[in-house]
């Protein structure tokens, strides 16, 4: 039976997110079902009392399955990512309530994923949407305003970079393509991740911006609002537009729909929306040769941190990660690769964000 004090105190956990760090709706979703676990592996026990429960809550995770029968266990990720959040939680519970206090640092430290949980390791081959796939995309007839509004869609979101959400969610006021740049500002009505907001930048891919253009003279012509919809609905037959200025939360379904119509018209394998984010970030770093334009190409993304970019979505393609690996000593010119200025400083960086890609 589930111990109702530890159901309260993650309760007020999670109030506290949404309340105090303005966490969205989705990332407590997430949270809760991590900490779920957690209250089900503690069972009638107290948290307070976690150090004494018998298997630790890693080992734990590493044996439990999805569902309580004989369905396939957590997948690593979200092992780490479980630990992690349960990591956070207890934190927060020894500042705020005394009977915590038998949980110590040093035991929040143990909550790690065990060897039981790590797989073998493998090759990891990332896939994107790369720059010549959006062009077959876009080359392919355009039949119905349904798929010239999906090739808007597709060329955009390569050119920004920018999350499905927000493009699902994006009133017209927030792109500006005269000046190349989305305001990803929500109080203009767009949704971003943790509510961020910036102005942010499309690559200049001239027939890309052509494609997305063509879309903003379909909306002018029909004389759409400032606060309509950019990805905008359609009648059911997809021969009308409907100026909406309302984007439920699982808008983002749609695109993939229509993605995937693209998709199967161009002959290419569809990949979920998200990998145009990846594709853009593989194709702005291929042209990085500071580490001002690799941290330019992060914040325009909306990350933190170059190192988040690095690790999660911009793994080198293997021809090109040794090209620049074996042409580092090589000072003639006869290997057939550019070869660029860099100052000191530049090189120390950019070998720095190489050696985290081989680790």
């Amino acid at each position: 039976m589930i111990n109702r004090e530890n159901w309260k105190d993650v309760r007020e956990w999670l109030e506290y997110l949404e309340r105090m760090k303005n966490k969205n709706p989705g990332t407590l979703k997430k949270n809760w079902q991590f900490l779920r676990h957690l209250i089900e592996w503690a069972d009638e026990k107290p948290l307070p009392q976690a150090r004494l429960i018998d298997p630790t809550f890693p080992v734990y995770l590493a044996t439990l399955r999805k569902d309580g029968t004989n369905a396939s266990r957590l997948v690593y990720s979200s092992v780490v990512k479980g630990l992690a959040i349960s990591r956070s939680y207890f934190e927060f519970a020894r500042k705020r309530w005394h009977r915590y206090r038998p949980i110590t640092e040093s035991w929040i430290e143990t909550l790690q994923p065990t060897r039981l949980n790590k797989p073998e390791p493998t090759l990891k081959n990332r896939r994107y949407y790369t720059l010549e796939e959006v062009r077959k995309m876009l080359s392919v007839s355009t039949e119905t305003l349904r798929e010239q509004r999906a090739k808007a869609g597709a060329a955009l979101l390569f050119l920004s970079g920018m999350r499905v959400d927000s493009l699902a969610s994006m009133p017209r006021r927030c792109l500006d393509l005269h000046n190349l740049r989305v305001f990803q500002v929500p109080s203009m009505g767009i949704r971003t991740k943790n509510s961020k907001a910036k102005i942010t930048y499309l690559l200049k891919i001239e027939d890309l911006i052509q494609t997305v253009q063509d879309w903003e003279n379909v909306l002018n012509e029909q004389g759409f609002a400032s606060d309509t919809l950019w990805y905008t609905s359609l009648s059911r037959q997809g021969e009308e537009l409907y100026p909406t200025s309302i984007a439920p939360l699982n808008r983002k379904s749609m695109i993939a729909e229509d993605i995937m119509l693209l998709c199967e018209k161009a002959n290419i394998d569809y990949l979920s929306p998200h990998n145009f984010r990846h594709g853009h970030i593989v194709y702005a770093r291929s042209f990085a040769r500071t580490a001002d334009q690799l941290k330019a190409i992060s914040e325009n993304v909306m990350h933190s941190s170059t190192q988040i970019t690095d690790r999660v979505y911009a793994n080198l393609k293997p021809e090109i990660l040794q090209g620049i690996i074996t042409s580092l000593g090589d000072t003639s010119i006869e290997s057939g690769i550019k070869t660029y200025a860099f100052s000191k400083e530049d090189t120390l960086k950019l070998i720095e964000l190489l050696k985290r890609q081989l680790a």
